[in-house]
């Protein structure tokens, strides 16, 4: 008989041993009306909302806290990817924060303050609640066409409300030296570093720079979950066509001009640290895209 080391990936199994439950719903309304002076709209707008949640798991899943728990809860009863982690409470600005504070490992001026929830004044992986939840509280669609004469005007608006968005990837390069959750030499460092902690900077809330993660500050909590609440003009465009007496001398059907961009506009939480809140995880925008066109018709 093979013993597991042979047996490669046979060794280990995906299974369907876990329950979820989804549900959610949906509204959606309209408008449509035309002025006699050639002014017209149509718009449209829907909202929706959906609750996961994990009803069952094998009791050597849940009891690992896998899924999330981290080993020290359960993720039955809580939606798909949430997260435990420790709860951030501030820098440590003096001294005398440090001595009236829990016991914590690499505790020092500057340095991120964890909460002792348990209350047993030390700083432990039983310090961890959840931190993350994915689903958001809803999200909407709203489309918007006016039209005046030969003048017409497009638009798209989509948005995420109420959503939790872990920003550990980007957030360990922009705000930390040196951080044990990307510990990648020579990499560049975000501009928010030359606003961290030091003594001539007191009222930063950036951790102070340091060549050596001794509080473990790139551990999963909460310093690096964020609203990633944002409304986007995902598409706009305008057109003009041309009027008929010119197409009918031309012996064209239809010339139509139009300029149209996608992603022209992102409105997010005065207080998200990143470029998008849509893409956390890589820090860089959606695209913007920008188009003119020409439609002849024959």
């Amino acid at each position: 008989m093979e013993g597991i080391a042979a047996m490669g990936e046979g060794s280990g199994q995906w299974i369907n041993a876990g329950e979820v439950k989804n549900n959610g719903w949906e509204l959606t309304v309209g408008y449509r009306h035309s002025l006699p002076s050639d002014f017209s709209w149509d718009i449209s707008g829907n909202i929706s909302k959906y609750v996961n949640e994990i009803t069952k798991l094998p009791e050597t899943v849940a009891a690992n806290g896998k899924y999330g728990g981290n080993g020290v809860k359960s993720v039955v009863g809580h939606a798909m990817f949430s997260q435990v982690g420790y709860i951030y409470d501030g820098i440590f600005k003096s001294q005398e924060e440090i001595d009236n504070h829990a016991i914590q490992e690499g505790a020092g001026l500057g340095r991120i303050r964890y909460k002792d929830l348990n209350g047993d004044g030390r700083i432990t992986e039983e310090d961890q609640d959840w931190i993350y939840d994915p689903t958001p509280a809803f999200t909407w669609g709203l489309n918007i066409y006016l039209q005046y004469k030969n003048w017409d005007l497009t638009m798209f608006w989509q948005g995420v409300q109420g959503v939790d968005v872990d920003c550990r990837g980007y957030k360990s390069q922009t705000d930390f030296w040196a951080n044990s959750a990307i510990n990648v030499p020579y990499l560049n460092k975000g501009v928010r570093l030359l606003d961290a902690w030091s003594p001539a900077n007191p009222g930063s809330d950036i951790p102070a720079l340091t060549t050596s993660d001794t509080n473990n500050e790139g551990r999963v909590s909460s310093y690096y979950i964020e609203n990633g609440s944002y409304a986007k003009l995902r598409t706009i465009q305008l057109g003009y066509n041309m009027p008929k007496q010119v197409t009918d001398k031309l012996r064209l059907d239809r010339i139509r001009f139009y300029a149209s961009a996608q992603n022209l506009v992102t409105i997010k939480s005065s207080k998200f640290t990143g470029v998008d809140p849509e893409n956390p995880g890589f820090n860089y925008p959606i695209p913007l895209n920008l188009t003119f066109g020409l439609n002849v018709s024959f």
